[in-house]
């Protein structure tokens, strides 16, 4: 299988404390990866030191095949066009309209017209069900419709690689079972390769492919999603069967 993401022996170190230890993970092409584990395993971490907000003590990064802990950062900026990133509360800017937050990406990494521009924020928003909201302002949508709005800036460049943090978090089921059904339908309309951090198990069940599971800052498991919710290890076990049921 082709790999967008490979890790090798990642340790992260803050303030003497190891969050991250000695982890190697691979993300498929095309895939949606969920990242699971308990509060405080190291997800967002994990996440942050692929994004190269933080600085792994040691091991390597790869993105799209290329070596990202040693590369100058105007490299790593022709790495981010084809990277979007969903925040886990959206973060909208709130002092302009819909359609010109999700039009940053589009003015801050191209050299296309305004009209232009402005036609294909529109046709996102209508990807992500929101052809109404173009001059809307943020705090005029609803939470579902803010997350969706998010997802719009962040496909806005039409990323190989797209990342969430807790995407659905503070949704009602409903909700994030329609953003969870959106985010599969774009991940077949723009052929995008997912990596989510979430601890929904509902979500996790409609969405992965595979699953790789930290606990203590470390990977316990990674693999398919059904390989996982039939795991051995008795962390994997309790996430998924916390009843004890089978």
């Amino acid at each position: 299988m082709d790999r967008i993401i490979e890790i090798s022996n990642l340790t992260a170190q803050y303030d003497g404390e190891t969050i991250l230890e000695d982890i190697s993970i691979d993300i498929y092409r095309n895939d949606i990866t969920v990242i699971l584990g308990k509060s405080g395993c190291g997800k967002t971490t994990l996440l942050k030191n692929i994004l190269r907000l933080y600085q792994p003590s040691q091991g390597k990064i790869k993105v799209f095949g290329q070596d990202i802990t040693g590369m100058e950062e105007s490299d790593f900026d022709q790495i981010l066009v084809k990277i979007g990133v969903l925040f886990q509360n959206g973060a909208l800017l709130n002092s302009i309209k819909v359609w010109e937050n999700v039009a940053i990406p589009l003015e801050q990494h191209t050299d296309l017209p305004d009209s232009i521009i402005k036609r294909l924020v529109q046709k996102k928003l209508e990807m992500v069900e929101l052809p109404f909201a173009s001059n809307l302002y943020p705090a005029q949508l609803s939470g579902g419709m803010r997350k969706r709005a998010a997802l719009a800036r962040a496909i806005a460049m039409d990323p190989l690689l797209l990342f969430g943090d807790e995407p659905s978090a503070g949704l009602d089921p409903v909700t994030s079972l329609a953003l969870d059904n959106l985010l599969l339908k774009l991940r077949e309309f723009l052929n995008m390769t997912l990596v989510i951090v979430t601890h929904e198990l509902s979500s996790i069940r409609r969405i992965a492919d595979r699953i790789i599971f930290l606990d203590k800052g470390k990977v316990i498991f990674q693999g398919k999603l059904k390989e996982g919710e039939n795991s051995d290890k008795p962390e994997v076990q309790q996430f998924f069967n916390p009843t004890g049921r089978r």
